[in-house]
């Protein structure tokens, strides 16, 4: 049944292979605690785009040197705007200056294969097969494929995503609420509410983890709430969140 989830597949590294504390592209230590989720809910549309020059799509949830630098060929995901209270701080100040509180969250990949294996034509509901081969080319999908989640241990510091490991751009720390989601493509973080939107859990285990980081997120949306609104110290809330997330990092510690 392994062989399903295309996660599954990305070789092993091994344990600190990118220096203590850092996961990045195949860390033994987040694979080993990974379950499995199925990603796309079946409605939400993603459009993919054939480049047809050199890009330099915005990565919102890292800093500085994670940007994707894409060439024709490659392809760009756009998935529709989202708030920026967890985007990294060069977006956030970014935003504040505009007035805005949202950005448009993309993406970028040069893996065409595997992006055609799994996703599906928003229209008719076929993969993608053979169909992003062509620049100028532009297609909503829906996502159908598995990805491998995994809740950091408090051993678990900084995360090399894929992307960022490719740029030769530094780790990110992990701050809480940041989990690892692992696909054939490798490792990244993607945003809490974001995951929980376009994923559901595939087994016993994933929906133990996904019901737990449901409830933080609930935390998590209260106490920046209240800090907003003058309800809360902001330090108070920063703290309120820092143990609710120990709390579910303590309870990670015994899956499988």
């Amino acid at each position: 049944m392994a062989e399903q989830y295309l996660w599954q597949s990305v070789p092993n590294q091994g344990y600190n292979k990118y220096g203590q504390g850092v996961i990045g592209p195949g860390s033994k230590e987040s694979l080993d605690k990974a379950v499995n989720f199925h990603a796309g809910d079946g409605k939400t549309i993603t459009r993919i785009e054939v480049l047809a020059k050199d890009t330099v799509v915005p990565y919102r949830w890292g800093d500085f040197g994670t940007d994707y630098f894409l060439k024709s060929g490659d392809l760009k995901m756009t998935y529709g705007e989202e708030p920026v209270d967890y985007m990294a701080k060069r977006w956030q100040d970014l935003a504040k200056q505009q007035g805005v509180t949202k950005l448009l969250d993309e993406a970028g990949s040069i893996n065409v294969a595997l992006m055609e294996s799994t996703h599906r034509d928003a229209k008719t509901g076929e993969y993608l097969l053979n169909k992003l081969r062509k620049p100028g080319t532009v297609v909503d999908a829906i996502k159908d494929a598995n990805i491998g989640v995994a809740i950091p241990t408090p051993e678990m510091k900084y995360i090399l995503s894929s992307e960022a490991l490719k740029a030769g751009a530094l780790p990110t720390e992990l701050k809480p609420g940041m989990v690892i989601a692992q696909d054939a493509l490798g490792v990244y973080s993607p945003p809490l509410k974001t995951l929980l939107k376009k994923n559901k859990p595939v087994d016993a285990a994933g929906q133990a983890v996904f019901d737990k980081l449901t409830k933080f997120g609930r935390i998590q949306d209260l106490a920046t709430k209240y800090a907003k609104d003058g309800g809360l110290p902001a330090q108070s809330a920063e703290k309120a969140i820092q143990n609710a997330w120990k709390f579910v990092q303590k309870w990670a510690t015994k899956i499988k």
